[in-house]
C-alpha cells in the first residue's frame, strides 16, 4: 500500500504548490506558468538518479504532447482561478477530477473503481453544498448557484476535467517509458511552448520575479516533489485511486489558506471540504 503514502505526499505537495501561486499573486499569469515549468525541470532530473533512461516509441512523445498542451490550458485556468477566488473555495473544486476520472480513466484505461463506491459521488455534493453554506441564505439553491456565477469556482471545475485527462493520459505515458522520463519529457515539451509564446511578458515582471526568486526555486522543488510521488503512484495503483487520495491537497490547502492568508468561513470549509474529501474516498476504497 505504499502507493497510499505517495499520493498523500503529492496532495501535500500540491497544496504547498497552490499556496505559492496564490502568493504571487501579482506576477503575471502567463509568466508564472512559464517558470513553474522551466524551474521545475533541474529538479525533475534528480528522478534519474533512481530510474534508467529508456528506451521508447514515437507514441510516447505523441501522448506527452497531446498531455502538455491540455495541461498548459488546465494550469492557466487553475492560475487564473486562484487569482479569482480564496484558496480554501477554489481548490475543494479539484474533488471532481475523481469524479470525472470514474469515466475518462474507464475510457482511456479501462479503469474503474468498485460500483458501490458511486455513493461517494452524492457526499462530493453535498461537501460542496456546504463548502458554499454562506450563500444559502439568499435560497438553498444559491450554493450550487455560486458554482456558476463564481468565475474562479467555475474554472476550477473546468480544470477538474482537464486533470482527469491529463491523470490518465500520464499513465498511459508513464507505461510506456518510466515515471522520471515522462514526468521530465513533459516540463521540457511544456516549457518547450510556453517559453517562446510568453518570453516577452517575462520582461515586464522582471523586477517582481528577481524579488520572489527564492519563492520560485520553492515552487520548482515542490513541483517536482509532487510530480515525481504521484508518477510512482500511478505504476501501483489504478489512476481514480491516486487521483483521489492526491485531494488531499483540499484539505491542506483550507488549512494553509485559514493559516497563510487568514481567509473567512474557515470552519464551514473545512467541514464541506473533509465531506468533499470522504466522498472521494467512498467513490474510491469502497
Amino acid at each position: 500500500m505504499i502507493w497510499v503514502f505517495l499520493s498523500i505526499l503529492a496532495g501535500f505537495g500540491d497544496a504547498v504548490s497552490f499556496a505559492i501561486i496564490k502568493k504571487l499573486k501579482k506576477i503575471d499569469v502567463y509568466v508564472k506558468l512559464m517558470l513553474y515549468c522551466l524551474v521545475a525541470l533541474p529538479f525533475l532530473s534528480a528522478g534519474f538518479l533512481y530510474y534508467e533512461f529508456p528506451k521508447v516509441s514515437p507514441g510516447f512523445y505523441i501522448i506527452a504532447a497531446i498531455n502538455a498542451v491540455v495541461w498548459i490550458t488546465a494550469s492557466l485556468l487553475l492560475m487564473k482561478a486562484l487569482q479569482m477566488s480564496d484558496l480554501s473555495i477554489s481548490i475543494p473544486m479539484l474533488s471532481f477530477t475523481p469524479i470525472f476520472l470514474l469515466f475518462v480513466s474507464y475510457a482511456l484505461l479501462n479503469e474503474f473503481p468498485g460500483f458501490a463506491g458511486l455513493a461517494g459521488i452524492f457526499v462530493v455534493v453535498a461537501g460542496s453544498y456546504i463548502l458554499n453554506m454562506p450563500s444559502a441564505k439568499y435560497g438553498y439553491l444559491e450554493p450550487f448557484k455560486s458554482i456558476f456565477r463564481n468565475r474562479g469556482i467555475f474554472y476550477m471545475l473546468i480544470v477538474a476535467f482537464l486533470f482527469s485527462i491529463t491523470a490518465s493520459l500520464a499513465k498511459i505515458a508513464i507505461n510506456l517509458s518510466n515515471p522520471a522520463y515522462f514526468m521530465f519529457v513533459h516540463y521540457l515539451i511544456a516549457s518547450a511552448i510556453l517559453t517562446p509564446l510568453f518570453f516577452n511578458k517575462l520582461k515586464k515582471n522582471k523586477k517582481q520575479v528577481k524579488q520572489n526568486y527564492k519563492i520560485f526555486l520553492l515552487m520548482g522543488i515542490a513541483v517536482a516533489f509532487t510530480e515525481l510521488v504521484v508518477a510512482a503512484a500511478f505504476k501501483l495503483a489504478i489512476v481514480p485511486y491516486v487521483i483521489s487520495l492526491k485531494r488531499s491537497s483540499i484539505v491542506f490547502s483550507v488549512l494553509i489558506g485559514f493559516i497563510m492568508f487568514k481567509e473567512k468561513f474557515a470552519m464551514e470549509r473545512i467541514f464541506g471540504t473533509a465531506l468533499m474529501l470522504l466522498g472521494v474516498i467512498l467513490i474510491t476504497l469502497f
